[in-house]
């Protein structure tokens, strides 16, 4: 008998492998669809966690309701000299203003850019509801090192009303028996970033000199005693005298922020009609002062109101109230 072992070893080989085949179909057919394990966070990857972070407060932003203080208005702040090392009047601390635009950011302000406002004042089209303007003056270098990183954070837009004539050069160069002002090089990291306007607060009009005889002291910006001549200056030298500074002004802002300056507040807010109408010939078509009040759309463009809240007295409860009695006032006009 012939040996025929090889035959079924080939036979038992083949076999075997077709009851494997139709074992593994008949599983992947009747095995239930897993779904895969979720993702497990751990302290190596934490991308997924802070993402889902991200999303949650994002949400929150936006389904938080938010306060409705005031429609198409805006309430115009002023501030100077941001520090903690100085006694004069206007400064306001370090501390202080963080709670400022903290108290402004909790409750629902909206600091809008020099470019909306003048918009609104122009057009009186103000999308924005609970509009703040935040305006400094003087061009204190405190407003690059202190105020501005705060803004910053907040992304609140603001203008600085700069005194030309004391810019640095370069952040080196000193100014003596002055505070220090900013220097170029400063105004234009700042204007990169988009939040920040500059615009006039004259060439060099910003101290007090003789009104008369006496040698009582008043603004720069009003009629002067002339010591050589013994007399008030005429009215045609004090024109002259206006229209020189705050062209030179306008021109050579105008230059270093590469646009048109527009606009200028007027130093210690002294106005009178031959000011204003100097500042029309020189090129200007917005006047700040410091007269208290809000802006409507009715705003005279050469009379514009500001808060002075730049000051150590005015904490936030105080700009609080402040706020408070702009919206009972716009509550009461309804």
């Amino acid at each position: 008998m012939p040996k025929r072992w090889p035959f079924f070893l080939v036979f038992f080989i083949a076999f075997g492998l077709v009851v494997a085949a139709g074992l593994s179909s008949f599983f992947k057919q009747e095995a239930p669809h897993v779904q895969p394990f979720p993702h497990v966070t751990t302290s190596i990857s934490t991308g997924e966690e802070q993402s889902a972070t991200l999303q949650t407060a994002t949400t929150q932003e936006k389904t938080a309701p938010s306060k409705l203080w005031y429609r198409n208005r805006v309430v115009v702040l002023t501030y100077h000299h941001v520090t903690d090392t100085s006694a004069q009047r206007y400064v306001i601390g370090t501390d202080q203003f963080k709670q400022h635009m903290s108290f402004l950011f909790e409750n629902d302000f909206h600091p809008i850019s020099l470019t909306e406002f003048v918009r609104f004042v122009e057009t009186g089209v103000l999308p924005t509801e609970n509009a703040v303007l935040l305006t400094f003056d003087d061009g204190y270098e405190s407003y690059y090192t202190h105020a501005f990183p705060v803004m910053k954070e907040y992304r609140f837009p603001s203008v600085n009303f700069s005194i030309l004539g004391r810019l640095r050069d370069t952040e080196e160069r000193k100014r003596k028996n002055m505070t220090t002002p900013l220097s170029r090089p400063q105004v234009k990291k700042m204007l990169q970033t988009g939040l920040v306007d500059i615009a006039s607060h004259t060439y060099s009009l910003h101290d007090e000199k003789a009104r008369n005889e006496w040698g009582e002291l008043g603004p720069e910006t009003a009629p002067v005693y002339v010591e050589e001549l013994k007399r008030l200056e005429e009215e045609q030298e004090y024109r002259n005298r206006l229209y020189v500074d705050f062209t030179m002004s306008r021109v050579g802002l105008s230059e270093l922020v590469g646009k048109q300056v527009q606009a200028i507040s007027l130093p210690f807010g002294y106005s009178n009609d031959i000011v204003l109408d100097i500042a029309k010939q020189a090129g200007y078509l917005f006047v700040f002062n410091s007269n208290p009040g809000v802006v409507t759309e009715k705003v005279n463009p050469f009379s514009i109101p500001r808060y002075d809240v730049g000051i150590r007295e005015v904490d936030v409860p105080k700009l609080e109230a402040l706020f408070q009695t702009v919206k009972n006032e716009v509550e009461g006009d309804q």
